[in-house]
Parts: structure tokens; sequence; C-alpha cells
């Protein structure tokens, strides 16, 4: 399936990248990876609940598209 960038929830796209599991263990799987990277981890520690279609192109680019 091809993502498209756009806004993303944060929950919806941690589920993006993992279905199987739970939406809140899902979020802070991709924030462990997020904070990985020094270009994302700026992202994980955002206080609004969605990344805007710049943010999640960078995501895109650093993780690969779910």
């Amino acid at each position: 399936m091809k993502q498209t960038v756009r806004t993303y929830g944060r929950m919806e796209l941690a589920q993006a990248y993992f279905p199987a599991i739970l939406p809140r263990s899902a979020w802070k799987k991709l924030k462990a990876l997020l904070m990985d990277d020094p270009q994302t981890a700026s992202l994980a520690t955002l206080s609004r609940r969605t990344f805007l279609p710049a943010e999640v192109s960078i995501i895109f680019s650093i993780l690969g598209v779910p």
C-alpha cells in the first residue's frame, strides 16, 4: 500500500508503521525511532498530535514509507 504525504495524526502514522500492535504501543515504538535520529528527534516531542505534510515527508525519507 502506497502512503501519500499528507497530514497524519501521530497514532495514525504509528499504526501505519506498526499495524499489528495497539495504537499507544505503536506510538511509543515510533517515538523511540524518531528519537534515535537527530533530524527527527524534535518531531517526537511536539505538543500537537498531528504531523504536517512536510514533517511526514521527513519521516518517510528517514524511516521509509510504511
